[in-house]
């Protein structure tokens, strides 16, 4: 073999080995929704640390760990992450973390400002900023103090649906509380609308019940509004580019509303869903994997939306 075609035969071998680094993988992330979906203890002030999706996730990854910090940097409570699904069923750009020979409880128990993030060779890959406030009972005879979050959950929403499935149901899924509603509110029975200028596309067909101070968790369908009824998929709404808002009515009052925008046929994505978001531990993925309402697990495409002023 000649020194040049040895090169060569090298330089290949190189390629083939190290071009995926070299090119530059996918970043890894946690998937948003499960962290805002982590069980919180409202007495106590802490969460269950447990099902946190990684999309992404490195090559040979066994732990990570799972850290509760304050906004200044210091450390309030950590779990140990043990990769307990490589893959989740067929997808394996995802994998979930599971709590590593412990409870998973993260005890915060104070007020104040914190940072959740999850730390693979202690580098954040994701981080999630909220705040604990401290609400004492007025009820003289049932007097107690519970804890109640701020952060994400007053903002963020999404609609979803299967990947690759045309008819799939579209989900709205978010998250209000009581704190949402104009002072005063009674029974607040609360409807969904989906609103291209004043035309109503679609809505829920009944009403849910908000009963927390802390954040509720909804995921509903919409209805057209068609004879027979016909529940809204993906092709229905970006049939017609526009500015979308989805409004949210309690007795019949508008009390927040989300922002989609619906342009050349495509739904469009948040600057935070792009795969090269900097700084990427704010990434928050367009995709997950529903590994809670069947037995099966299936791909979601997922859009963002952010809520703006009334």
């Amino acid at each position: 073999m000649t020194p040049s075609i040895a090169r060569c035969a090298l330089t290949a071998l190189f390629l083939l080995i190290y071009a995926p680094t070299l090119l530059g993988q996918n970043k890894p992330a946690i998937e948003y929704h499960s962290l805002m979906q982590l069980n919180f203890y409202e007495n106590s002030g802490g969460f269950l640390v447990d099902n946190l999706e990684i999309v992404f996730p490195p090559a040979g990854l066994q732990k990570a760990t799972f850290i509760i910090s304050r906004a200044g940097g210091a450390t309030v409570s950590s779990v140990p992450l043990r990769l307990d699904e490589p893959t989740l069923n067929n997808f394996t750009a995802f994998g979930m973390f599971r709590p590593d020979a412990v409870s998973g409880i993260a005890n915060i128990g104070e007020p104040g400002d914190y940072v959740m993030s999850i730390q693979i060779d202690g580098k954040s890959i994701t981080s999630f900023p909220f705040t604990l406030k401290r609400e004492a009972s007025t009820d003289p005879f049932n007097p107690k103090t519970t804890f109640i979050r701020e952060g994400p959950w007053r903002d963020l929403a999404f609609f979803s649906v299967k990947s690759g499935d045309a008819e799939s149901h579209l989900e709205f899924c978010w998250w209000t509380s009581l704190r949402d509603l104009p002072p005063g509110t009674k029974n607040p029975m609360v409807t969904l609308h989906l609103m291209l200028g004043a035309q109503e596309i679609a809505a829920t067909r009944s009403p849910v019940v908000i009963t927390q101070s802390d954040w509720q968790h909804f995921h509903q369908e919409l209805v057209l509004p068609a004879t027979p009824v016909r529940w809204m998929n993906l092709p229905d709404l970006t049939k017609r580019d526009g500015s979308y808002l989805l409004v949210a009515k309690a007795n019949g009052q508008v009390f927040k509303r989300y922002k989609l925008e619906v342009k050349g046929g495509q739904v469009q994505r948040l600057p935070r869903n792009s795969l090269e978001f900097e700084p990427h531990t704010d990434f928050i993925s367009p995709k997950l994997v529903d590994t809670k309402t069947s037995s099966a697990y299936t791909l979601r495409d997922i859009f963002w939306m952010t809520r703006v002023a009334k």
